[in-house]
């Protein structure tokens, strides 16, 4: 089965995205987001290519939007590897 993994970079978004949403809308709105991240990783794992891709920013960098967020992520013989999740306002390419 095809799994994923998270970049330094990406782990980190993870903690900043929990805790904001924790202070802004409680630890269970928290919980239930990052759930729902993690189920969308798993997807994009289970089928790599449902997300659009996003050469432009980097060679083989593919793109798929989470509520607010947009996850990047490369494929690997494996499964995928989870680049950035960065709100939709932010400046993506001064980010990646």
């Amino acid at each position: 089965m095809a799994g994923y993994n998270l970049s330094s970079k990406a782990a980190a978004d993870l903690e900043s995205i929990y805790e904001y949403t924790i202070l802004q809308f409680g630890l269970e709105q928290a919980r239930g987001y990052l759930f729902g991240l993690h189920e969308r990783f798993q997807a994009l794992a289970a089928q790599p290519t449902q997300g659009s891709r996003a050469d432009e920013l980097a060679p083989g960098l593919r793109r798929v939007e989470y509520q607010s967020h947009i996850v990047f992520y490369i494929s690997m013989d494996n499964g995928i590897r989870i680049v950035r999740v960065l709100h939709q306002r932010m400046d993506v390419t001064r980010h990646l």
